[in-house]
């Protein structure tokens, strides 16, 4: 990865608050922070990170505004199956949901995590996805969880 400085991190984080910030609310905002820079060195830098392939293009995020409840569903698989066949079948199951957020591979006691919130009308995922399994899984635990803070360029970042 091409390294990058403070400024240029701080511009990245900006944006990924709000992609639409405008260069010159950027720089206002930077030099409130203490860096000396002007609205077109701000642009320049939007542009240079842009070529760079660091920044690689800006999109819509949809936000719930009545999702506060996050779900972890843990699932352990019988035997009878091989756990890699059926990881794939639940995982693109549970990609047509909307409600499920990340699958992944867990290793210790259970097979597989599956991270889920609520819907707007507090509907959640998880009964269809152990309806649909049953037959296959040996057992499961959900747990509640709360993001007490989530850094956003760091999360991207681990994401690339």
């Amino acid at each position: 990865m091409t390294a990058i400085d403070v400024i240029d991190r701080r511009i990245i984080e900006l944006l990924m608050e709000n992609a639409r910030t405008p260069s010159r609310q950027i720089a206002k905002k930077l030099r409130s922070e203490g860096h000396d820079i002007q609205d077109r060195a701000v642009a320049y830098r939007i542009e240079r990170l842009e070529k760079r392939k660091i920044i690689t293009g800006y999109e819509a995020i949809l936000r719930k505004l009545l999702v506060e409840d996050f779900e972890a569903l843990y699932l352990k698989f019988r035997t009878n199956r091989p756990s890699g066949v059926l990881s794939e079948e639940i995982c693109s199951f549970v990609k047509e949901l909307p409600n499920c957020l990340l699958t992944a591979s867990v290793t210790g006691n259970w097979n597989l995590l599956i991270l889920t919130a609520k819907d707007e009308l507090g509907k959640k995922c998880e009964r269809q996805i152990i309806e649909k399994f049953a037959d296959y899984i040996a057992d499961y635990r959900v747990g509640n969880l709360k993001f007490e803070s989530i850094n956003p360029f760091n999360m991207q970042s681990v994401m690339i």
